[in-house]
């Protein structure tokens, strides 16, 4: 070890900064160790525990490369959101891990807090490239300190790291930190191997999460406000990262097979929120989120996993919050612009803000949700920033020195405290499910799977007492996600199935089928009741009850009240197979094939067969009852 690299390591510069390192280290682990005894929760499934790709560790990784990030669970591309999805960086992690350990949720947890703690030094040595702390000060008071304090202890981020899937969240900032780490010492020392760095940087940031694109014009606007380089020559000098995004579009669409769009339109509410609103009601939901965002970025309470219909309500720009969102928004903008030489700090942070969160935003992409808390990791530095820097401001006022210094420790201290108390939320689906259906109340997601949940507690239970008081339980947070949801597919398929267990314990047939006529009427394509309406019907001893019950929800609900003539001939047919010689259910198959030729779409070849059908279901009534004689 030379001379130099000791003398250099022992000065006063790196010694601080090494000892900043240790404490934004330490307040990482102390604040998140508890979720390293954690298992896996929500998505963790899909990208991990029983994603077929990872299960087979390194030989996996070519798979995830290749294919679409949901495809390693479902077996196959189903793009469930717009524009699908491609991170395929976190994923192939979670493969390495496994070849190394397996199934083991502790080493995912303690990497994504190392992850994280990584991420909060980057941004530290980001803030002491700007050079806008004051000269002088000691280092526990320099601004790129409490910035990277508040970072670390901001509660917003709880999700991110807790859930181990958030790892894409924190390697997309890692990474894209790291990129502009690069980049501004590729323009203080022009030398390439930091621009090749950097590029290196920004591919992985955008191979973690899409989010990182945004970087395209982040990094070029921090060139231009803390090193004094005009906007446009900032930008053009900016060109390798632009073969960087280049690149990784190509790859993207090579993989998924379209751009943005394959075209099909995401008409599940769950992955859509938006549908059914007007355009004025769809802005001024987002304006609405976005005035939520800001608010938990200064009060990060309460805290959720859900932002699912309609938890976030669908309002229209008679409401107040979002017409107030607007104002603040353009006020922003207008002082973004007006302090753009006078308080670059100031002005960089708000444009910051606004372009990294643009992405998660619904107005450039729609996203599957109407917002998440993980969606602030990226722009939250922005806030950071700014806050260091008014906190900053003050310690500078002799007269504001110390109630500053207070009122940053005490911040500190409330958001440290909250986050510790977040994290056990994220101990297990059970756990987490509580914990957000006492705070996103009129979620229909969430209510499900809270129901879920206790209906999962039920089945192994023994004490029939017991197993009756959780099917009860689920239920009545089945009964409230349908309440909010009725088209819910999931839902009605859960209600079925709470049903058929209080069937098994009561074998009332009559009461069974008189609960599922909601279910039927809301959504008649369930596949859980058609194959339990086929099981009932094979003991012809409920032939007597289900012959009637099937005309009954063919006709009088499905052919007559809904005009559903595809599912009336579905529960019809099985009535027909019960009783091929029951006139009146060959009367309503011949009706039903008569409404489907007047009104169905296709070939004249299929309307001709719907035609003959309805004759010869029409001819069969007459022939064992006159009085259907046409």
């Amino acid at each position: 070890m030379s001379k130099s690299f000791v003398f250099n390591f022992l000065s006063g510069e790196s010694l601080k900064n090494y000892f900043v390192y240790l404490i934004l280290f330490g307040l990482s682990l102390v604040m998140y160790r508890q979720s390293i005894g954690f298992g896996y929760v929500l998505d963790d499934v899909i990208v991990l525990s029983e994603n077929s790709f990872v299960q087979k560790g390194f030989k996996g990784i070519k798979d995830i490369l290749s294919k679409e990030s949901f495809t390693g669970y479902f077996g196959t591309q189903k793009d469930l959101v717009a524009g699908s999805r491609y991170r395929p960086l976190s994923i192939v992690s979670f493969a390495i891990e496994h070849e190394f350990f397996g199934n083991y949720p502790a080493a995912s947890h303690f990497i994504n807090i190392l992850l994280y703690a990584l991420t909060a030094c980057l941004i530290f040595k980001l803030f002491q490239k700007f050079k806008i702390q004051t000269e002088n000060r000691p280092w526990y008071l320099t601004l790129p300190f409490i910035a990277a304090l508040l970072f670390t202890a901001h509660p917003i981020h709880s999700e991110a790291v807790a859930n181990i899937k958030g790892r894409d969240e924190i390697l997309c900032l890692l990474f894209a930190v790291a990129t502009l780490n690069s980049w501004i010492r590729y323009f203080d020392t022009q030398s390439k191997w930091h621009a090749i760095a950097s590029m290196l940087w920004f591919c992985l940031a955008l191979f973690s999460k899409e989010n990182a694109v945004t970087f395209v014009l982040i990094i070029p606007l921090t060139i231009y406000f803390f090193r004094s380089v005009p906007f446009k020559s900032s930008l053009i000098k900016a060109w390798p990262l632009y073969l960087c995004f280049v690149f990784f579009i190509l790859v993207r669409w090579k993989v998924i097979g379209y751009f943005l769009s394959n075209g099909q339109v995401i008409t599940d509410l769950m992955n859509n929120p938006f549908v059914g609103m007007r355009v004025d009601e769809k802005m001024a939901t987002i304006f609405y989120t976005i005035l939520w965002y800001f608010k938990l970025l200064i009060f990060p309470h309460p805290l959720t996993h859900d932002y699912y219909p309609y938890h976030v309500p669908k309002v229209g720009f008679t409401h107040l919050v979002p017409i107030l969102s607007v104002l603040i928004c353009v006020l922003l903008v207008w002082l973004a612009f007006r302090f753009r030489s006078a308080n670059k700090t100031i002005s960089y942070s708000i444009a910051y803000y606004f372009i990294s969160f643009s992405i998660v935003s619904n107005f450039i992409f729609p996203v599957g949700t109407f917002m998440n808390e993980r969606f602030l990791f990226m722009p939250s530095l922005a806030f950071s920033l700014v806050s260091a820097y008014a906190i900053n401001y003050l310690i500078e006022l002799p007269k504001f020195k110390y109630p500053a210094i207070v009122f940053c420790l005490l911040v500190l201290v409330a958001y440290a405290y909250r986050t510790i108390s977040r994290v056990p939320d994220w101990k297990d689906g059970f756990t987490l499910n509580l914990s957000a259906v006492n705070v996103s109340k009129n979620s229909a997601r969430i209510n499900l799977f809270t129901g879920v949940s206790y209906y999962q507690k039920a089945q192994p239970e023994d004490n029939e007492a017991k197993k009756m008081e959780y099917l009860k339980i689920a239920e009545m947070y089945i009964d409230r996600s349908l309440a909010i949801f009725p088209e819910y597919g999931q839902g009605l398929n859960m209600k079925a199935g709470i049903l058929a267990e209080y069937l098994k314990k009561d074998n009332d047939i009559m009461s069974f089928l008189k609960k599922l006529e909601p279910v039927i009427k809301a959504k008649p394509d369930l596949d859980f009741v058609t194959k339990y309406m086929e099981f009932l019907t094979k003991d012809p001893e409920n032939n007597g009850i289900m012959l009637p019950y099937l005309k009954h929800v063919g006709y009088d609900l499905l052919y007559k009240e809904k005009r559903n003539y595809q599912f009336a001939l579905h529960f019809l047919g099985m009535a027909y197979k019960i009783n091929d010689h029951d006139p009146e259910i060959c009367y309503y198959i011949g009706l039903c094939y008569q409404e489907m030729a007047r009104f169905g779409k296709g070939s004249s070849a299929k309307i001709q067969e719907f035609e003959n059908n309805a004759k010869a279901f029409f001819d069969q009534a007459a022939s064992l009852d006159p009085k259907y004689a046409k």
